[in-house]
């Protein structure tokens, strides 16, 4: 009996030409903007669904975080990437979620076509590298989770534990690639390379997928060791792309650090606490009855 091995980059390949044609289908079935940009999104969420597992939740919506000056959201997310198993959605509404950031391991931003501008045109390139970069400093800013941790010498007893958390995962997934550089994977891994820099910290976008151009990475690094020369490389391939997104996102959120399982997300921080408790004790016991 002739062996048979399954070819699973070829099944990737078809995979990455099904996503180019529903972008195509999308195109010629839908003219507004915004609910092209929604089917899109739901194309790239049902591909995600289908090879992570269980416990990643997905959703789109807004990241609630902590600031010096108290909670905020983040920008709009198409899609975020959060442990579905010991957490959820702070508020869930008919068409996003909000997630607390303890919640959440990464996101996804969805881009019909994706392009490179000029520094001065970031504020209005939505769809550039360099807005997505730009965003990406703002999101990669958000590291502090608070947590309830049980007291050691009590069994009832918690305390509010604040810590500085790994900043989130952070990804691009675009459908096209509009322009001369972006159109060239030397070009726009360059690009990338270059404006990442000028960003600086927190700056660090892991993956950006180009279907039927190319996947682009940048270098995981050890801050505390390597010098300045050695961040923002980017590596990247115009083979097999679409397989080394998914293969990418799988191994960097399986990394991502974990809490202990004894320790709870102190969602209720995220609230201006004004509940005024009461309390009664027992009145006399009735020993017939202890």
């Amino acid at each position: 009996m002739k062996s048979f091995y399954p070819d699973f980059l070829a099944l990737s390949k078809i995979e990455e030409d099904l996503l180019v044609n529903k972008l195509d289908a999308a195109r010629k079935a839908i003219s507004h903007a915004g609910e092209k940009g929604r089917s899109l999104e739901a194309e790239v969420m049902t591909l995600l669904r289908s090879f992570l597992p269980g416990e990643y939740g997905l959703t789109t919506g807004f990241v609630v975080y902590h600031t010096v000056n108290g909670p905020n959201l983040s920008p709009q997310l198409d899609v975020i990437i959060y442990d579905a198993v010991r957490c959820g959605p702070i508020t869930r509404l008919a068409t996003c979620d909000v997630l607390p950031l303890e919640a959440v391991y990464g996101y996804v931003e969805v881009k019909a076509s994706l392009q490179s501008s000029s520094n001065s045109a970031i504020e209005s390139a939505n769809n550039s590298i360099e807005k997505c970069i730009q965003t990406n400093q703002l999101l990669r800013g958000m590291t502090e989770r608070r947590f309830w941790v049980p007291v050691e010498s009590s069994s009832v007893q918690a305390e509010l534990k604040a810590t500085n958390w790994m900043a989130i995962r952070s990804y691009v997934f675009a459908l096209e690639a509009q322009g001369v550089v972006a159109q060239n994977p030397d070009l726009f891994a360059q690009r990338m390379a270059d404006v990442s820099a000028s960003f600086g910290e927190p700056v660090h976008l892991h993956g950006v997928f180009v279907a039927g151009h190319g996947y682009y990475r940048t270098r995981a690094i050890d801050a505390n060791k390597t010098k300045p020369e050695d961040w923002y490389h980017i590596n990247y391939t115009s083979d097999q792309a679409l397989a080394a997104f998914k293969w990418d996102l799988i191994h960097s959120l399986a990394r991502f650090p974990r809490y202990p399982e004894h320790w709870t997300p102190a969602v209720d921080r995220y609230r201006k606490d004004e509940t005024q408790w009461k309390s009664c004790s027992p009145k006399e016991i009735n020993k017939q009855n202890v």
